[in-house]
C-alpha cells in the first residue's frame, strides 16, 4: 500500500510555492491532504482498468475561502511511500 509522506509533500511544496495566494480567491489560506488520490485518462467515458489506462497519482491542495483545488502530482513531488 502507498501512503504519502506529509514531510516531503510540506518541503516540496515550501519550496516551488513560495507563499503564493490562490489565484481564483487571492486568499492564501491552504490544506494540504494526507491522502492520494488518481485522474484516471478519459475513455470516452467508459471506465478502463488495466494496462490501457494511464492514471496520475495526485495530492489535491485546497483553498479554504473559496475550495479551489490544485492538484500536485506525488510522484513528482517525491510524497509517496512503501507503507
Amino acid at each position: 500500500m502507498k501512503i504519502v509522506n506529509g514531510d516531503k509533500l510540506i518541503k516540496f511544496i515550501n519550496g516551488k510555492w513560495q507563499g503564493r495566494a490562490c489565484p481564483m480567491c487571492g486568499i492564501g489560506k491552504w490544506v494540504v491532504t494526507d491522502k492520494i488520490f488518481e485522474l484516471r485518462e478519459y475513455n470516452d467515458g467508459n471506465l478502463v482498468v488495466g494496462k490501457n489506462c494511464s492514471v496520475v497519482p495526485v495530492v489535491p491542495i485546497i483553498c479554504e475561502n473559496c475550495g479551489n483545488t490544485i492538484f500536485v502530482n506525488a510522484i513528482i513531488a517525491e510524497a509517496v511511500e512503501e507503507k
